[in-house]
């Protein structure tokens, strides 16, 4: 019975490698099931880069994935700087800045002066710029929540009254 190959260098628990062999066996089934799924992202509010998702339909449509393809991909997101009137921030900072706002007390000159120094510069009206939408999105999804609640609500009532009537009828 011959052993399996020991790795050369050790590897950390719960960790998850992939070598290129790897990764060009399991991106086209990867790539297939987002092409089927890629409608119901932005309803989860999931953001794809337009390279990731370039990258995932070309190969979903049968094209090889090949070293310089990667190479290609990694290229083009390093590349990406903003542009002017382009914001700033990430989701994240903007989540962080709108917790600090609202949940904290700060300043949104104190929240850039803070995200400056934690190493993201931004200014105070991009922060407040930030906070505003996603407050606006807090509240908009509280709104889509309740009428989601209503129209589900309306469904299940109208099950019921519809059990009810084939009970006492039938």
């Amino acid at each position: 019975m011959t052993q399996p190959p020991q790795p050369s260098q050790p590897q950390p628990q719960g960790s998850i490698t992939l070598n290129f062999q790897d990764l060009q066996k399991l991106l086209p089934t990867i790539a297939q099931y987002y092409v089927a799924f890629s409608w119901l992202l932005p309803i989860l509010g999931l953001d794809i880069p337009p390279e990731a998702d370039a990258l995932l339909r070309s190969i979903a449509s049968g094209k090889p994935l090949t070293p310089e393809t990667i190479e290609q991909l990694k290229e083009s997101t390093e590349a990406l700087k903003p542009m002017v009137g382009e914001p700033v921030m990430t989701k994240q900072l903007a989540e962080t800045a709108w917790y600090l706002h609202t949940k904290e007390g700060m300043g949104t000159r104190e929240i850039a002066e803070q995200l400056t120094k934690d190493g993201s510069p931004v200014s105070h009206a991009t922060v407040a710029r930030w906070i505003n939408w996603i407050d606006a999105e807090k509240r908009t999804s509280k709104v889509i929540l309740a009428v989601r609640l209503i129209k589900y609500g309306a469904f299940i009532a109208v099950w019921v009254i519809s059990l009810l009537i084939v009970h006492f009828f039938f």
